[in-house]
């Protein structure tokens, strides 16, 4: 009888994509509870795991695959897998040392979706969407074109982060909101920082909505990398070289620490203009006691957030807030997505437990 190389799943992918590949491995299904509990588990019961299906999470809630859980991985472990693009929660480093490959699941189908997530969140910030959902259908607007005209001339109170009205009888074209305008993105600046392939396609939605798309990146793509992309860009080394001119600061980058805390005090404070953040790069890269700042003061109209410093933690005060959404780090997150990483995955185990000839979205 064939001994089944063993395969430990920190996250069970749809039975539709596992069945032939149960047929070929014993699958070893894992709940992490602590990193001690870990260690010890891998010194005993999961001894001989030849692979770590890590799917979306994995490691995550206990600091990343770093460290102790690193140096006490069972002998017999030659690969580990990530369903998601990043891999800062990996030290591939000591992975590379202990000779544990590790594969990510590059996307075009992550790309767009986090593109979409941008393209939702820059709409509903220059036309105040949250504000008028948040004060829709309650006890105060009733009749028929109350809301509209109520929150035309109401105030936002910038320390709460709420709309502050009275009733108003009446209709009224909603031409503000809070006393902000509600306007069109079309022929305002967006500065996006990181242009690989997920500032691209948010560049390119964008730009078919009518935004001038400014781009923060060490190096300037060719002249004929821009104009294959069809739209006009402007290049700028840093994002301290576009606070005259962004209406909307869109974060798409890795967290390093070159870019912790790019967006700060200084830089808030610095901007000419009043403007909007959306991040779905890495928490990291904004400084959250600084946006709460930005906030209240007024100076930033709108945050839209994917991705969180203390992550899964939210600063406290940006819940509640209507000129604020928050979405739990799901920018990639589609079914059509979780499926093809899964298989992307799977796949990458199968090439290296089974010898196959084919390539694999290695890391290291």
């Amino acid at each position: 009888m064939t001994i089944k190389q063993k395969v430990l799943f920190l996250e069970q992918p749809n039975k539709q994509v596992l069945h032939r590949f149960e047929q070929l491995f014993e699958c070893v299904y894992y709940e992490l509870t602590t990193i001690e509990q870990c260690i010890m588990d891998f010194q005993t019961k999961l001894n001989d795991i030849e692979a770590i299906y890590c799917g979306w999470p994995g490691f995550a809630p206990l600091g990343g695959f770093k460290g102790k859980l690193v140096e006490f991985a069972p002998k017999s472990l030659k690969i580990v897998t990530t369903c998601t693009i990043g891999y800062d929660h990996f030290d591939v480093k000591a992975m590379t040392t202990k000779n544990i490959i590790l594969t990510n699941s590059p996307s075009t189908m992550a790309y767009d979706a986090v593109a979409d997530l941008v393209l939702y969140n820059t709409i509903a910030s220059f036309r105040n969407f949250k504000i008028y959902e948040q004060n829709f259908c309650t006890d105060r607007y009733t009749q028929s074109g109350m809301l509209t005209k109520s929150l035309v001339s109401a105030k936002f109170d910038q320390v709460k982060g709420m709309a502050i009205s009275t009733p108003t009888m009446g209709t009224a074209y909603g031409k503000a909101c809070c006393q902000r305008a509600n306007l069109s993105p079309r022929n305002h600046h967006v500065v996006i920082v990181g242009f690989g392939h997920i500032g691209q396609s948010i560049a390119a939605r964008l730009a078919s909505i009518g935004m001038i798309i400014h781009y923060v990146k060490r190096n300037k793509l060719s002249d004929e990398e821009e104009k294959q992309l069809g739209f006009p860009i402007i290049f700028h080394k840093h994002l301290s070289e576009t606070t005259s001119l962004a209406d909307l600061v869109v974060i798409a980058c890795p967290g390093t620490p070159a870019t912790r805390h790019m967006v700060n005090d200084e830089l808030i404070n610095n901007m000419k203009k009043q403007f909007r953040i959306i991040n779905v790069g890495r928490g990291s890269v904004v400084d959250e006691v600084a946006l709460v700042h930005g906030l209240k003061s007024g100076k930033i109209l709108f945050a839209g957030l994917d991705v969180f410093e203390e992550e899964p933690l939210v600063h406290p005060e940006l819940l509640d807030r209507q000129d604020v959404v928050l979405t739990p780090h799901i920018g990639s997150a589609s079914t059509e997505n979780y499926n093809y990483t899964a298989i992307t995955c799977l796949e990458n185990i199968e090439t290296v437990l089974l010898n196959f000839d084919r390539a694999i979205t290695q890391v290291n």
